[in-house]
């Protein structure tokens, strides 16, 4: 069972993930210029956002190269005013680092080279590892030697079960030293693009000196340039459940954190120069599908012809290409999903969505009929997930084998 959300998502002039030169990520898209946002920035974004972990319990996975140094600074003050355990611990971290990977030359030998991806309980186990290395064994094996056992005797060559981001998004790490077991992503996650073309634009600022009165040095005391856009960003994950059950070990668990998952993610955004543009935006329509065969299906051909501007904004039509758009693929695949669309009215009280299932004209093309829609209405964001809670069971299926 595939379940997948779609969503549009307003933001005012931002610059929310840039590009090497500190321009906002842009993508070639339907012949014209879209604003993008890379799937790592807002799966970040997400994955450390105190609200989804609020709503995790905790349940989210330590990524960084600095394990052996998180593990040390941890213990260190256990043995504080033991010299002999300090360095039997500074050994055994340093076996860490041999553990996980390789030592960074350059930062030192609590440093891996390479990213590593730990649940919480897996860094509870190698921790505990560590301390009853520094507290039991006599002679300690020099680091790379003693490092060729750690992770194994941490049980780090176990399917971990306890980390909803791990489960989702997989270990993401390139296990060198062969250490980790294998956890394969169960959710995949599109670069968000603007429904219609943008412009990226330049604010030239200044900084005025507080205390200088002017009279020996007139102007700024800093002046600068920031790059940034303003659109409408259409996002879409797709989730396998029964990848997520797996990697959880739990079908009732992985439908509580993909709620989760998916509630933050109608909120959250990536957080690149918030403190500058303040570009917070809820998702103004989310379209929740859930699908028995595990066919993945994006809705950006919608917006391959970009939406045009006009007096009522981007966000209206680029609703109804995307509810018009789906509904077509329904019909005419025959998918046979269970769908829910949730959207906001707009100032005036009047839906952003006009009616479905009844004659336009597109463009170019001769007039024809658009199928009725293929979703109910939520009239709130929670309306999605109790939606998703009535049509998907937690009950083991017959048979665990991935369909075709």
């Amino acid at each position: 069972m595939l379940i997948e959300l779609h969503t549009l998502t307003v933001h005012a002039p931002s610059n929310l993930n840039r590009d090497d030169f500190g321009r906002p990520k842009t993508a070639l898209f339907g012949g014209t210029e879209r604003a993008r946002i890379s799937s790592q920035s807002l799966k970040r974004a997400i994955r450390m956002s105190d609200y989804l972990r609020d709503q995790l319990e905790g349940r989210v996975s330590t990524r960084s190269r600095d394990i052996p140094k998180l593990i040390y600074d941890r213990l260190a003050t256990r043995y504080e005013g033991d010299e002999e355990k300090l360095g039997r611990l500074l050994h055994t971290c340093e076996a860490v680092t041999h553990a996980l990977g390789k030592p960074d030359a350059k930062r030192g030998p609590l440093h891996i080279a390479q990213i590593v991806f730990l649940t919480p309980d897996e860094l509870d186990r190698l921790e505990g590892v560590v301390a009853d290395k520094v507290e039991n064994d006599g002679k300690l094996a020099n680091p790379k030697t003693l490092g060729g056992t750690l992770a194994a005797e941490a049980g780090l060559d176990r399917p971990p079960h306890d980390a909803v981001d791990m489960a989702l998004f997989g270990r993401m790490t390139t296990d060198e030293a062969k250490a980790f077991a294998e956890v394969e992503a169960a959710m995949q996650v599109m670069h968000p693009i603007s429904t219609h073309t943008t412009i990226n634009e330049t604010d030239y600022f200044t900084a005025v000196d507080d205390v200088s009165t002017g009279e020996d040095d007139r102007g700024s005391a800093h002046l600068n340039e920031l790059d940034f856009n303003s659109a409408v960003y259409y996002k879409y994950f797709s989730c396998d459940y029964d990848k997520l059950a797996r990697n959880l070990d739990d079908r009732r668990s992985a439908l509580d954190a993909l709620i989760a998952f998916f509630d933050a993610a109608c909120r959250i955004a990536p957080s690149g120069k918030q403190n500058s543009f303040a570009s917070h935006s809820m998702a103004s329509a989310a379209l929740l599908v859930v699908r028995e065969a595990k066919t993945p299906c994006s809705l950006s051909e919608a917006f391959e012809r970009p939406v045009p501007p006009s007096e009522e904004g981007f966000l209206g039509r680029s609703l109804q290409r995307l509810a018009s758009h789906y509904s077509t693929l329904v019909h005419d695949y025959g998918f046979d999903d269970r769908a829910a669309l949730y959207y906001r009215v707009d100032m005036n009280g009047l839906p952003l969505l006009k009616p479905l299932g009844r004659a336009r004209t597109d463009g170019s093309t001769p007039e024809t009929a658009t199928p009725e829609p293929a979703f109910e209405e939520a009239s709130t964001l929670q309306d999605l997930w109790r939606f998703l809670q009535q049509n998907v069971s937690v009950e083991a299926p017959a048979s665990t084998e991935d369909e075709a």
